[in-house]
């Protein structure tokens, strides 16, 4: 658990060997991520129930820590559109219940965030994340793709009063459409349109384009005085340490379990695309030190007016395609967001409410899944059906409840995989020591009187008992009298304590029926946990990765059996 200053701060260690050829590229891509990071803060700042200006505040924070502290060279780290809906969807309510102010009860939150994660990095659990398989993050961002989307109509279609969950939203906006307000409407499907055909054209930033003529039609057209919501003035200047209030134990209970689902959400798609541009550019990153930066940028969000951060995939692949070679192209946006709080937040005024939702929505569309939703039904029916209640947890209980149903029943899955392995029995390859399974090789026959047995999994205290009863059962069933198990640990590299007290009961029940009990295929922790109990010369002496022919054969040897 022991981290070196130079460890913790990777900028010491790149910066020095900077290739000046790249600077050019990182200035580039670091503009261009900017334009995008401007117009998609501000939306996400909405999203989350703040003030705008908090959305810059974040992204500016993000990418100042990320700076020092990142593996990663290509990762842009800032407010997500998952990440705010979670935030105001689980910290609203308690807010609103516990007699704390939803900004104080925000900056709590995310202090919260960035304390658990730098927990995580001071006892390198970084590995943890590889327990979130792939369909809970499949069904959760479909769930969260769309839950989003309803919390964007009301302002697409200037509708007030939608509230709850997905389907109490979308029920809602669609009893009252008989009140929405017309000229919002053009707005926010014109700006969808231009959005969708932007899309075609990766290298302009095309949000910041729909945005400026956004605010200059408003400001031309004089939208809202027809009724359009605009965005309103925006706070200037950089952002203040702002230590929230210390709120009573029982209100920083209730937003523990939301700041554990901010942390997993937050590492989750901050990793994913750690990993996803460190293989795509030929190096390797620190999932343990991601959670340092991750942790450090939430921290310093949570105290300087922002809110919870992570590492955003579109922004990190608009970067990647612009040709960004390092964390230079975030100092770039850093200091880009700088001149915009200090000088330009006055532009933002006149934007319409529509048009920011319009960029979310957009944003979100590459959330739905729906092709890898088919893959996962087609392949395997338990991740499909993990996958599909993680997404209608979402829907129906909200962002927190559905991220904590996916984890859990993603555990509980792997669970049941671990205590419930993969058994056979083998047979010899003709004229050959190779066992292999008869009933995908016909041709391989089981050796008289021998029952070779596999696991295809680690042995330990929760699945000793499945492996015990499902031996016993082929033993049973056998078409002729066994008098040797073989017991094949090719495919058992673990064994644990409980794991080892197994083979001393086993060895003692198979004696009782006359039949021995020899161990194959061990290797070195094997053997030595074997002989650390006491079982090692009870079971024939197990000799560090003995084959199934040479145990047979020995056994033989020393019982007078003949071939």
């Amino acid at each position: 658990m022991k981290h070196s200053v130079e460890s913790a701060l990777p900028m010491m260690e790149w910066l020095p060997e900077y290739d000046q050829s790249w600077i050019r590229l990182d200035i580039v891509a670091g503009i261009t991520v900017a334009a995008a990071v401007i117009p998609e803060s501000l939306a996400y700042a909405s999203l989350a129930g703040l003030p705008p200006q908090t959305g810059l505040y974040a992204a500016l924070l993000g990418a100042i820590t990320y700076v020092f502290l990142a593996s990663s060279r290509q990762v842009i780290v800032g407010p997500t559109s998952a990440l705010a809906i979670l935030l105001l969807a689980g910290v609203g309510p308690i807010a609103a219940s516990n007699g704390i102010t939803y900004p104080a009860a925000v900056a709590v939150t995310t202090l919260l965030v960035g304390i658990i994660s730098i927990a995580a990095w001071v006892f390198r659990l970084g590995h943890l994340v590889n327990f979130i398989s792939g369909s809970v993050l499949t069904g959760f961002s479909t769930g969260a793709a769309l839950y989003i989307i309803s919390t964007q109509l009301g302002k697409l279609f200037g509708i007030e009063g939608a509230d709850g969950t997905f389907f109490e939203r979308f029920w809602f906006i669609l009893s009252h459409l008989n009140e929405a307000q017309s000229t919002t409407v053009i707005v926010g499907l014109l700006s969808i349109g231009l959005l969708l055909l932007g899309e075609r054209f990766q290298r302009v930033p095309t949000a910041l384009v729909v945005v400026i003529l956004a605010i200059v039609t408003s400001s031309v057209l004089d939208l809202q005085a027809q009724g359009v919501a605009v965005v309103g003035d925006l706070q200037s200047g950089l952002p203040a340490l702002t230590v929230p209030p210390v709120p009573e134990v029982g209100v920083v209970g209730a937003l523990t379990p939301v700041a554990f689902a901010l942390f997993i959400l937050s590492y989750v798609q901050g990793i994913g695309a750690v990993q996803t541009f460190a293989r795509r550019n030929g190096y390797r990153a620190d999932p343990d030190q991601e959670l340092l930066a991750d942790g450090a940028a939430n921290v310093a969000a949570g105290l300087f007016g922002g809110f919870a951060v992570g590492g955003s995939m579109s922004r990190s692949a608009l970067n990647d395609s612009m040709g960004g070679k390092s964390q230079v192209v975030s100092a770039v946006v850093a200091a880009v967001l700088v001149v915009v709080l200090l000088f330009l937040t006055g532009v933002f005024t006149t934007l319409p409410d529509a048009t920011l939702a319009a960029v979310v929505t957009v944003a979100v569309l590459g959330l739905i899944d729906v092709a890898e939703m088919k893959r996962l039904q087609q392949v395997t029916r338990s991740e499909f059906a993990i996958a599909s209640a993680t997404l209608l947890g979402v829907l129906a209980l909200g962002m927190v409840w559905g991220v904590f149903i996916g984890v859990g029943l993603s555990l509980l899955h792997m669970i049941s995989l671990v205590s419930n392995p993969k058994t056979e029995a083998l047979g010899r390859f003709p004229d050959s020591n190779h066992f292999i399974n008869p009933k995908r090789h016909p041709e391989a026959v089981e050796d008289s009187g021998v029952l070779v047995y596999r696991v295809d999994a680690e042995l330990f205290y929760a699945n000793t008992n499945v492996v015990q009863n499902d031996l016993e059962a082929r033993i049973e069933a056998h078409d002729s009298p066994v008098d040797l198990v073989v017991f094949d640990l090719f495919s058992s590299p673990i064994v644990d304590y409980a794991a080892a007290e197994f083979f001393g009961d086993l060895r003692s029940d198979l004696a009782s029926q006359g039949i021995d009990l020899r161990i194959a295929g061990a290797n070195e922790q094997v053997v030595e946990m074997l002989n650390a109990v006491g079982l090692n010369e009870e079971l024939g002496g197990v000799r560090e990765d003995e084959t199934i022919a040479s145990t047979i054969d020995r056994w033989r040897r020393e019982e007078g059996v003949p071939s």
